[in-house]
């Protein structure tokens, strides 16, 4: 019973190399294998539950975690509205480069609501560059990157439009 216990753990979804239960994930540890470990997990995409956008609303740090956003309905024109740059550098997790040599992708999938949907910054320290519209059955990729920090130390995030398909 502790067996399968262990290995349901150890084998969830979403995950490409599993963290093992118990270890702390840091930047020093083991010569950067935990760090690698946590940060390849980042690269996993899941399909998030459908999205009744509405007149808008605002991403999650769950949804932004899982990679591909299911728009499914809306109610006119609608803003997606990222989390704060803050929220989005936690969801990413402690073990990221904050040198600007980190990025991972992000998806928005308009699945056949109807209108055409915007990506939009949380806050001034995200920034969305390229083409931010997806129009109904499609999706927009991004690319997200963790620019290293300014003269002031804030660390920003860049949402770089890299491509669409349609459904």
């Amino acid at each position: 019973m502790r067996l399968r216990r262990f290995l349901s753990e150890y084998l969830r979804t979403q995950l490409i190399c599993p963290v093992p239960p118990g270890m702390v994930l840091d930047n020093q540890s083991l010569f950067g294998l935990s760090r690698l470990m946590a940060n390849v997990n980042n690269y996993s995409l899941a399909l998030s539950a459908p999205i009744n956008a509405g007149a808008g609303f605002t991403v999650t740090s769950a949804q932004f975690n899982q990679g591909v956003l299911n728009i499914t309905a809306a109610s006119g024109g609608f803003n997606a509205t990222l989390p704060s740059t803050v929220a989005l550098l936690a969801a990413m997790g402690p073990t990221i480069q904050l040198d600007g040599t980190y990025c991972e992708p992000f998806h928005l999938m308009n699945n056949g609501s109807g209108q055409t949907a915007t990506l939009v910054a949380g806050d001034a320290n995200t920034t969305v560059t390229g083409t931010a519209t997806v129009a109904t059955n499609t999706v927009r990729e991004f690319l997200v990157t963790v620019n290293a920090a300014n003269a002031a130390g804030v660390i920003t995030i860049t949402f770089q439009n890299f491509g669409t398909r349609n459904l």
